[in-house]
């Protein structure tokens, strides 16, 4: 339970999946598509509609796996609040980055 709740901080808050990384990829993707459709006929070839999809899969799976989480902290372990504060606070942010993505 603590190594996949070290996963999921880890990705969440500074790996892969975070904030920083999901908003520099969206942006630098939109970039390089706007400088590609420039002149031509509209190709877009960094895929932005694409990683966004890729982003919005992989989050809803963080956040099944975040709520897995909760309830088994909450059935198997209840008096570890700080265990089920931070599956809660892991839920808490998949499911603001997954907002981002979509508002993106």
């Amino acid at each position: 339970m603590e190594e996949n709740l070290a996963i999921f901080e880890e990705a969440l808050f500074t790996g892969s999946f975070s904030e920083d990384t999901i908003r520099s990829d969206l942006q630098n993707r939109k970039l390089m598509d706007t400088y590609s459709t420039m002149g031509s006929a509209g190709w877009q070839t960094n895929k932005l509609g694409d990683q966004k999809q890729f982003y919005k899969q992989e989050l809803n799976q963080w956040i099944e796996g975040a709520n897995t989480l909760t309830e088994v902290a909450q059935t198997h372990l209840p008096g570890d609040q700080a265990l089920i504060s931070r599956c809660e606070k892991c839920k808490k942010e998949a499911n603001k980055l997954l907002a981002f993505v979509c508002s993106y």
